[in-house]
């Protein structure tokens, strides 16, 4: 297996949520790339969107990307849905790690997210949503393993992500 262990997938995917407990399962750190954000800016991810935009927000996700992907420890990474689109974001997960999207499918994202106050892409609505997973797709399939995780419970997307990596 390589060091680190990458998930990716559109918001609401689970990829925090497995993140954790894949990276229980295989007792090496895991690291929410959003939460890091917030901690080194001392700021939420709404509130550097709203002062800094979305290409700064972009660029600080990808240093903190590339510092933890160079880091030379086993990890779990879980990005932000947009991180994979960034730049060349998906081939240096690619090349520094095992990737995994987590695929949903939309009504079960959107029943997730839609509520949740801290997704600043939310506000845009469903269709817009819905279109911005679509022009995510062929970043998210460029993954090495793809999971469909609908009808799964958390648990059972760590055991196949297990079974694909060991």
């Amino acid at each position: 297996m390589k060091d680190k262990i990458v998930l990716v997938g559109f918001m609401g995917s689970g990829k925090t949520t497995v993140g954790k407990l894949l990276s229980k399962a295989l007792r090496i750190p895991f690291v929410d790339l959003d939460e890091e954000i917030v901690k080194r800016t001392k700021m939420s991810i709404p509130c550097i969107f709203e002062k800094f935009g979305e290409e700064r927000f972009r660029e600080i996700e990808r240093e903190t990307l590339v510092e933890f992907l160079l880091k030379s420890k086993n990890l779990v990474i879980s990005t932000g849905g947009g991180a994979p689109t960034y730049k060349n974001n998906m081939e240096l997960i690619n090349k520094n790690s095992v990737s995994v999207y987590l695929k949903t499918d939309f009504e079960k994202l959107w029943e997730r997210i839609s509520k949740d106050s801290n997704r600043p892409l939310v506000k845009l609505g469903k269709e817009k949503v819905k279109n911005l997973l679509k022009r995510r797709l062929s970043y998210y399939e460029k993954a090495k393993i793809i999971i469909r995780t609908d009808g799964l419970t958390p648990e059972e997307v760590v055991k196949k992500i297990l079974s694909e990596v060991s």
